[in-house]
């Protein structure tokens, strides 16, 4: 089997467990490793590989995902990271489940998660943005409010005075639009959510919408926006202008080795929210 294993440059503990991890598998297993702001240089290598191993937190993992995922790859994250939402093995007992995850890795359960396209046009260029988290949309200058108009399927659902506004995916739900209030959506769900940033007289709720549609984002400001997917690929956006996001036809693929209710399980070890507290 041939497996990447994608470290953090500039992280020690990433790096050296990089190696350990390498010269542990590497008897049974063809292996490739990359920093993982490195990875697209192993493209040619991806059509084969079987396995990427994560070594990092979430945002290593949302980095990995926009580059392997329309090749089916699955991920395994091992978290260095603080939350750590979308990794599976925790940094101390690494080696040790990830030798019994290899002795037979196909009786562990794959978690499949959407993933969202943005489009839209910037300079009169077009542009698609693929996420896994979210598609965000924000004012260019500190401390203005943006008018926006959000359609559904063509159909106007709010005119928006705000900060922003996210588009998220369930993955995405215990990211940013998590810390603007919106809600936690367990992963496996098929659905978007259309989440503002700090809205003034406006519609200040989340908005589930089903996976099938279509939404809009009209600027209505005249001053300059920024999109951002994940929070890579900024773009620049001009009164007037619009975005379209939607489902991706490409799907994010995890190795799970508990059931899907450990979802439940891991919100309050990581989080630590005194809300999600049992006392």
């Amino acid at each position: 089997m041939l497996i990447g294993i994608i470290s953090k440059a500039g992280i020690e503990k990433s790096l050296d467990l990089a190696s350990k991890i390498a010269d542990k598998i590497s008897m049974d297993h063809d292996v490739w490793i990359s920093d993982v702001d490195d990875i697209d240089t192993y493209r040619s290598k991806f059509k084969d590989t079987q396995l990427v191993i994560t070594l990092g937190g979430d945002g290593t993992i949302l980095r990995v995902a926009r580059s392997i995922s329309s090749f089916e790859i699955p991920i395994l994250g091992i978290n260095l990271g603080r939350v750590g939402f979308m990794t599976e093995i925790p940094y101390s007992d690494s080696l040790k489940i990830l030798d019994e995850v290899l002795k037979d890795i196909n009786k562990f359960r794959i978690e499949k998660r959407l993933m969202l396209k943005a489009t839209g046009i910037s300079n009169n260029q077009k542009f698609e943005l693929n996420a896994l988290n979210d598609i965000v949309l924000g004012h260019q200058s500190v401390s203005r409010l943006m008018d926006i108009d959000v359609y559904v399927d063509s159909e106007l659902m709010a005119e928006y005075r705000a900060d922003g506004i996210i588009i998220s995916s369930p993955s995405g739900s215990t990211g940013y639009s998590l810390a603007a209030g919106g809600p936690i959506i367990t992963p496996e769900q098929k659905l978007m959510l259309i989440q503002p940033i700090a809205p003034h007289m406006s519609l200040d709720v989340g908005v589930v919408v089903p996976d099938d549609s279509k939404i809009s984002i009209n600027i209505a400001s005249p001053n300059k926006a920024v999109v951002s997917a994940d929070g890579f690929d900024e773009v620049v956006l001009g009164e007037k202008d619009k975005i379209d996001v939607e489902i991706s036809k490409h799907i994010t693929r995890f190795i799970r080795l508990n059931n899907q209710s450990d979802f439940y399980k891991q919100l309050t070890s990581r989080l630590k929210r005194d809300v999600l507290k049992n006392e």
